[in-house]
């Protein structure tokens, strides 16, 4: 019988334990990003007026364009109209600028138009990655720099050579950022490349632009 009571006793105190354990907490989208910033989680509207791009529209709710896009079943960034009511999601951690991008074909160019002829390599940059920033083969990028032995070893601050075709040209000028600007749209919007954009503006951080920074940029490029 003393047994039993025990049992009993025992069996109490765990229930009482268990009782009093804190139930899991969730993790609010604040905590998920660390800390670090806090979310605007609020689903809102906004019509679209004239001369607004949806990259505009991205930076003036601090969204991602491609969130934004998602949300909205917009499958063409470059095209949306005045008047249109688009659904702003909610914010993330980490903003989607890349996968709704029109994708870049194939690079057949063995030469870029008017130069620069060169590209210091920055941290994460592959021969890969420079070639196609530069919209060429990576074959040509290779021939071009015979001193590189090992294409998979490059360095940081290392001299990239890029080919240019003999004769070509581009006019340089500098460019203010506006809201919206998204810094290798401006490549596409005028004409050159993002690798080109990239080596005029050496030190920038593509991703941290600021609306009235200068950047310098080569348009016009013709053979």
């Amino acid at each position: 019988m003393l047994f039993a009571k025990s049992s009993v006793a025992m069996v109490s105190l765990f229930t009482l334990l268990v009782a009093a354990a804190p139930a899991p907490e969730l993790l609010s989208a604040r905590e998920l990003c660390n800390g670090t910033i806090t979310l605007d989680e609020r689903v809102q509207s906004y019509t679209i007026a004239s001369g607004d791009s949806l990259g505009a529209i991205a930076t003036k709710f601090n969204r991602g364009i491609c969130n934004i896009a998602t949300a909205n079943k917009i499958t063409n960034i470059n095209f949306i109209t005045a008047g249109q009511v688009l659904t702003i999601p909610a914010q993330v951690c980490i903003p989607d600028n890349t996968s709704c991008q029109p994708k870049t074909p194939e690079a057949t160019a063995t030469s870029i138009l008017g130069g620069p002829g060169f590209y210091i390599v920055v941290s994460g940059d592959t021969l890969t990655a420079i070639a196609k920033n530069f919209q060429i083969t990576l074959q040509s990028l290779i021939a071009a720099n015979p001193a590189i032995t090992n294409p998979d070893l490059i360095l940081v601050g290392q001299v990239i050579i890029i080919p240019v075709l003999p004769g070509s040209s581009c006019t340089i000028s500098p460019y203010v950022i506006k809201s919206g600007d998204i810094f290798f749209d401006l490549a596409a919007k005028f004409g050159t490349t993002a690798g080109q954009l990239l080596s005029l503006n050496t030190g920038t951080d593509p991703t941290k632009l600021a609306i009235g920074q200068t950047v310098t940029i080569a348009s016009g490029c013709k053979k």
